[in-house]
C-alpha cells in the first residue's frame, strides 16, 4: 500500500484509468458485434486512458518501490 500523498493519487489514478480503459475497451468490442454505435472518441478515449494506465504504474513503481 501506498506511503506517502503521491503514492495514493498515483493508486487512485490507475485505479480510475484502468476501470475507464476497461469501460471503452467493452464498448469498442460491442460495436465491432454491432450492439452499439461507434464513435472515433472512443478510439481516442481508450488510447489516452491506456496511456494514462502505463504511465501512472510507471510512476507509482518509481515512487513506492516494492519492499
Amino acid at each position: 500500500m501506498p506511503q506517502t500523498l503521491a503514492g495514493w493519487i498515483l493508486f487512485d489514478l490507475i485505479l480510475f484509468s484502468g476501470g475507464a480503459s476497461i469501460t471503452t475497451a467493452v464498448k469498442l468490442i460491442m460495436s465491432g458485434f454491432g450492439k452499439s454505435s461507434r464513435s472515433h472518441l472512443d478510439f481516442h478515449a481508450a488510447y489516452i486512458f491506456g496511456a494514462l494506465l502505463v504511465i501512472a504504474t510507471a510512476l507509482f513503481i518509481w515512487i513506492e518501490p516494492p519492499i
